[in-house]
């Protein structure tokens, strides 16, 4: 049996991608553990704290909150600062070498069931961050941690909010575009 690496239209056929997700996986719970100190699973969350303690120069009050003052000095959430730069610029990378790349305001899916709408698009996308971050705070870590690394850690507090995220993203997707489907 050959293994087959990418479909038809040359993108990664999915176990591909998960044999892939899964030893980066584990990688960065080898390397965070080495580098950071820290013995729990990564994610990105405390990348964003990172940037937003960086701000305690802008704004002089918050130099003294402890939650900022442990978000600055601590070396995980550097390393992981870094790592939301390598996601972004990883995504990036793969899609111009995916050849599918299209950078576009409005894509054509939405436009079909949503109208041309710039501002409507972007109040969408604002309200779906909010909630994503409201979710974050919640389930205490981002949807990469919990689902990537918690289910491999077979924590049952990841798989409960996993699963909760995978049903409110259909949940979601069937509000957003109602009538459309798989092929």
């Amino acid at each position: 049996m050959k293994l087959k690496l990418t479909t038809q239209n040359g993108e990664w056929h999915w176990l591909t991608g998960g044999i892939v997700v899964s030893l980066l996986s584990i990688a960065t719970y080898v390397l965070f553990e080495k580098l950071s100190y820290k013995d729990y699973p990564f994610g990105i969350t405390a990348g964003v704290a990172y940037i937003a303690a960086s701000f305690k120069y802008v704004f002089t009050s918050l130099a003294d909150n402890p939650v900022v003052q442990k978000n600055w000095t601590s070396p995980a959430a550097f390393v992981e600062f870094v790592m939301l730069f390598g996601i972004i610029i990883g995504a990036y990378l793969g899609a111009k070498r995916s050849k599918n790349y299209s950078p576009e305001l409005i894509p054509a899916v939405w436009e079909k069931y949503h109208g041309p709408n710039v501002w409507k698009r972007f109040g969408v996308v604002l309200l779906g961050g909010f909630c994503l971050g409201l979710g974050t705070m919640l389930a205490v870590g981002c949807t990469t941690g919990n689902i990537l690394q918690g289910w491999a850690h077979l924590s049952l507090g990841s798989m409960v909010a996993g699963t909760c995220f995978f049903i409110a993203g259909i949940i979601v997707a069937k509000l957003l575009y109602p009538k459309a489907g798989g092929r």
